[in-house]
């Protein structure tokens, strides 16, 4: 399994490590730039893209993620959007947090799907009102918004619909131990 991650000046990192982390037992993690440059992470981390947007193949991506950052980085990035209705059209699970829905509403893929941002809708002529749903993470067929305090529920989600958990079993111990914080490891002995 391929995941994406989009990666960008100011993307904030959190939001998307756990998804990271969970995606990376079944398959490769690769960040996606606008360039190779390296850029700051909103934590001030710097990182270096594997691909360039250009570069992706959507035939070998399975989840392509959008962490959260400053809207007006790419809110004009044609390539970025050119991407996202290809991923869209071949039905890729396409995650998107905290302020990053904004992209797909600019690429059009959020046309009448119901979704969730940290974004205030009404300030972006991009969203369509009505679909919005005020929920900490909105899953509409393969589109999964979340809102930036969702990073945990994102991630379990995305883990979901990649197929990544064993059983029923493995997916509660996850959602218990990272949401709950729960020692599941003293159950086993």
């Amino acid at each position: 399994m391929k995941t994406c991650v989009l990666i960008y000046e100011g993307f904030v990192q959190f939001e998307v490590v756990l998804a990271n982390n969970f995606m990376k037992t079944k398959g490769d993690i690769i960040t996606v730039g606008k360039d190779m440059n390296e850029v700051l992470s909103h934590e001030g981390f710097k990182t270096i893209p594997h691909k360039t947007i250009d570069d992706i193949d959507i035939e070998e991506v399975d989840l392509f993620i959008i962490p959260g950052g400053f809207p007006d980085i790419l809110i004009n990035n044609t390539k970025l959007h050119k991407l996202l209705k290809e991923l869209n059209s071949k039905n890729k699970v396409i995650g998107a947090i905290c302020a990053a829905p904004i992209h797909l509403a600019k690429a059009g893929i959020l046309n009448g799907k119901n979704f969730t941002t940290t974004l205030p809708v009404e300030e972006f002529d991009e969203f369509n009102e009505c679909n919005f749903i005020n929920k900490d993470i909105v899953v509409d067929k393969n589109i999964v918004t979340a809102k930036a305090n969702a990073y945990v529920d994102f991630a379990i989600k995305l883990g979901e619909l990649m197929d990544i958990y064993e059983d029923e079993e493995d997916l509660e111990e996850t959602i218990r131990y990272f949401k709950y914080h729960e020692d599941t490891h003293q159950d086993k002995k």
